[in-house]
């Protein structure tokens, strides 16, 4: 009896070690040029989240590109030198949905560097596209 409760502890262990990166999967970005017109692009980004609820996301362009912004109702933008920073308090991308905004630029094949927040924290510290 003894070995058969040893044994299912260690298997219930071994599934909770298997199942714990699934619980914090990276949201997915990706990124395409709308249109492009005397120098400056328009990329349409889109954010899907994984595992967890988005309430901010920050961009950094490192060639300081981007020179405008449009993000959807419920969600608030600011653009200054090389950062982009979106949020929301009410409007959160939630698992398995996405929210997709414009970046106005200069240049559309600078590498762009995301980190996401939740409510209270950073939860995924980047990606780049």
């Amino acid at each position: 009896m003894f070995r058969i409760l040893s044994a299912l502890v260690l298997v219930a262990a071994l599934a909770g070690i298997a199942a714990g990166p699934a619980l914090s999967a990276e949201p997915v970005v990706s990124k395409r040029v709308m249109t492009e017109d005397d120098g400056t692009a328009v990329l349409i980004v889109e954010v899907k989240a994984a595992s967890e609820p988005i309430y901010g996301i920050t961009v950094v362009d490192a060639s300081a590109s981007v020179t405008d912004i449009v993000a959807p109702k419920g969600w608030s933008g600011i653009s200054s030198g090389d950062r982009v920073v979106l949020s929301t308090v009410d409007k959160p991308v939630e698992t398995g949905h996405s929210v997709v905004f414009r970046l106005v630029t200069t240049n559309k094949e600078a590498p762009l560097r995301f980190t996401f927040r939740d409510a209270k924290s950073l939860i995924h510290t980047g990606q780049t596209i």
